[in-house]
Parts: structure tokens; sequence; C-alpha cells
């Protein structure tokens, strides 16, 4: 699959680009202890400040990079050492199936050093690292177990990220297990979105959870 990221001549939005959009949706994390939870009534200020290219509607935030780019959103609640992260994801409009991908961030240390685990609406799943500002596949491409398809489909996206260890789900079918490298001093957690190259993409999310695992 072809990633639209940072290359010569392609702009690229700057971290928090976010709207809001579509459909009923609830990814619950089974844990009790809650670290952080968003129904996106409003656009929390830990989010940051608001853009042109972000809105809330009906209880959820829909984020839509212009074509051939990707935008983030990071929010600033608080530092969290072991975590377990779900929230659904809606494709309100993909374009390209197989070059428009959307889910949650995590092991976020800064713009240049994150994770995010990302599912396109063809139904296949990657996990990707950002280090030094330049993005590295930490698993390829491949299909996602029970990942609903195309337009208008949701999908309950979950990370259990445990000491340096990550396992991700999509609804609730373990996709893959990873090891890699958590900040030492805490991580914030965030959402990801990017658009094929001839169109715009948007993508909902709802019922943002973060517990311990």
């Amino acid at each position: 699959m072809k990633l639209p990221r940072a290359a010569a001549g392609r702009f690229v939005l700057p971290v928090l680009m976010l709207l809001a959009g579509l459909g009923p949706a609830a990814a619950v994390c089974p844990g009790l202890d809650v670290l952080f939870e968003d129904q996106f009534v409003s656009l929390l200020p830990t989010w940051g400040e608001a853009k042109p290219a972000i809105r809330i509607e009906d209880g959820q935030l829909v984020l839509r990079p212009p074509s051939g780019t990707y935008v983030w959103a990071v929010n600033n609640a608080g530092l969290y050492d072991d975590i377990d992260m779900c929230v659904t994801v809606t494709t309100v409009a993909g374009g390209d199936a197989s070059e428009s991908k959307a889910g949650p961030i995590f092991w976020y240390e800064d713009v240049n050093n994150f994770y995010v685990f990302e599912l396109a609406p063809n139904g296949k799943a990657s996990i990707w690292r950002r280090q030094r500002g330049k993005w590295l596949a930490q698993v390829d491409w491949q299909d996602a177990a029970n990942a609903n398809k195309g337009d208008g489909a949701s999908n309950e996206m979950r990370v259990t990220a445990a000491g340096g260890d990550a396992v991700f789900y999509v609804n609730g079918t373990e996709f893959h297990k990873l090891s890699g490298s958590p900040p030492d001093n805490g991580q914030q957690i965030g959402l990801f979105a990017g658009s094929p190259d001839q169109s715009d993409a948007a993508f909902a999310f709802d019922g943002l959870r973060v517990t311990k695992p």
C-alpha cells in the first residue's frame, strides 16, 4: 500500500486537524480504571485550539485531511504508562480504499516520535512508527479479520500497551502483536488519518476510552 508520507513538494498539515462526523458507535475497553475518555460532545481544550478543518457533530470527531496528506491530533490531558485504548472509527468518505487510513496513536513522545495503528477502508491494517521524523513500517499492510469495509463502515480499534509490548485488535479480534520502544517518561495518545492522492478522505472517531490494562 502506498502511503502519502512526507515527500518533496508534498504539503503535510500540522499536528491537529480534526472534524466531526457520523453515526453511532462505541468502543469499550474492558478496564475499570479509566485514565481518559471523550464522547466528543465538544472539542476539549486538551486537543488544542480548533482549526478551520475541525468540527464536532453528533458526538463524533471527524478528521478530514486534504488529498495526498495525513493529519493527527494528540491529546494533552495526561501522560500514561501502560494503557488499554479503544476507539470506534467510521469511514465517512474513503476515496481510494487502499490509500486512505485512520486509527489511534500511542507511545507518543513528540511530533517526530510515536506509533500509529492504521486501518484502511479495504479491511487491511498496519502499524507504523514515526522516529526522528521518518516513517518506519513495523507491521506491513495485511488483512484484518472481521474488519468492516467501505464507506459507512465502523470498526472498533483497540491497542493494549504494557511495558514495551503491544497487542492490536479490530472488532475484538486480535490483529497483531508488537514489541516496541515506549517513551521513557510516559506516553500521550492521539488520533490519525490520511487521504489518498486523488481525493479527501474523512473518518469519524467515537467513544475514545483509555483505561489501565
